[in-house]
């Protein structure tokens, strides 16, 4: 009962009715033998229009009657989706959210604007939900469309996953059916390396590993919605492909929260001044001198008085000589200070991408054990960890301990 293929249909290629019988036949064709699972976004637009009628008729929202009000497009969507199949003679089955078989239940944190990133758990109920009712109705159903960007909670009202939550319905639904890989179609046909409109010449990317698509769509990139990449537990593969099922973009997957400790040893340079942000050309001057002495830099933090600057310890004194003359060159910069023997920890997974509290988590325990974190920098799957060396495997055990039982 396995043999089940998942398709997230995004809403950009869903732009005129007929788009929904051709997307049918695209799928049918290239899946002969499977049953098919599709999450459906609203129609382009669809739910913009949705949002500012809401808004026009009731200034002030409702939470709950907005909830059930702005994923109708992704119903709509869905109903016209087992319609498309039924007319290809294909038997489908929409499942809505009213339905016993409804499979996405959720607790949210907070009842935060629907443009907000929403944190959320997954009820209990999901699981049994799916094994009861859902997994049932592809004994009868080739097809089953479930909407997209919709929840229910625990006493069964109806709530949206935020922005782009049809990508993260996709995820859940191929969790909660244990299937390990999940087919995006989108316009764009796959993940292009440029951001297509700024830049006319983009290509795509073949192949690519979850912690760089992380990266991408924590950073703005509109490939599917970061947070989906969350809920990812069992997941091995994404394909991201175009309306007609070219080859695209696959991603693999990797398990897990990776810890390691960096093989070097560093030495922190800091300069101490005024105004650095708005002083042009100040990382630049930094990194040419250090350029042009074949010394790498490995990480910089940049705040309105200080700039820390982390070369290999052996670089150190060399790029503390050839960069304090710009404390007379540039007239912002008034002191440069330099700290041997700090070690970095670097802690990578999907589940840091917008997680609150995840500093806290880390800080907490470091901190009752007297130890003092040097700096923590945190970018989207990466959090970076700098203590002096002599703490470095008191701190690794501590962060191991931590995430190993999360």
């Amino acid at each position: 009962m396995r043999n089940i293929k998942i398709f997230k249909i995004g809403g950009s290629i869903l732009e005129k009715p007929e788009d929904y019988l051709q997307i049918a036949r695209n799928i049918l064709n290239n899946y002969k033998r499977s049953k098919i699972c599709i999450v459906t976004s609203a129609m382009k637009g669809r739910t913009d229009n949705l949002m500012d009628v809401f808004k026009r008729a009731i200034p002030d929202i409702d939470f709950w009657n907005f909830e059930r009000f702005v994923p109708s497009g992704e119903i709509e969507s869905s109903i016209l989706f087992e319609s498309a199949f039924n007319y290809l003679n294909v038997k489908s089955k929409a499942v809505l959210p009213w339905m016993k078989e409804w499979p996405i239940y959720i607790s949210i944190e907070s009842r935060n604007s629907i443009d907000d990133k929403r944190n959320f758990k997954v009820l209990n109920l999901s699981q049994s939900k799916v094994k009861k009712y859902l997994l049932p109705l592809f004994q009868k159903y080739r097809v089953i469309i479930i909407p997209g960007f919709v929840a229910k909670d625990g006493k069964g009202r109806i709530l949206t996953l935020g922005r782009g939550g049809s990508d993260i319905s996709a995820i859940l639904i191929a969790e909660l059916l244990d299937v390990r890989e999940v087919v995006f179609l989108k316009d764009t046909g796959g993940v292009l390396n440029t951001t297509p409109g700024i830049l006319r010449k983009t290509r795509k990317i073949k192949h690519m590993e979850s912690e760089e698509l992380g990266i991408l769509t924590s950073s703005g990139a509109k490939v599917l919605n970061p947070i989906a990449l969350k809920y990812a537990e069992n997941i091995e593969e994404v394909k991201v492909v175009s309306p007609e099922l070219k080859r695209g973009t696959k991603v693999e997957f990797k398990k897990g929260i990776k810890i390691c400790i960096e093989d070097e040893d560093f030495s922190v340079l800091t300069f101490v001044g005024d105004d650095f942000p708005r002083t042009p050309g100040i990382l630049f001057k930094i990194s040419k001198i250090l350029y042009e002495k074949n010394i790498s830099i490995y990480s910089t933090t940049l705040s309105d008085n200080l700039i820390a600057i982390y070369l290999k310890q052996d670089d150190a004194e060399m790029g503390y000589k050839l960069l304090s003359p710009l404390i007379d060159e540039i007239e912002n910069l008034k002191m440069l200070n330099i700290k041997k023997g700090i070690k970095k920890i670097l802690l990578k997974s999907l589940k840091f991408i917008n997680e609150p509290g995840v500093i806290k988590k880390i800080v907490t325990p470091v901190a009752k054990e007297g130890i003092n974190i040097w700096e923590i920098l945190t970018v989207h799957t990466d959090i970076m960890v700098f203590v002096e060396k002599k703490d470095v495997q008191r701190v690794f055990k501590i962060l191991k301990n931590l995430f190993e039982r999360s």
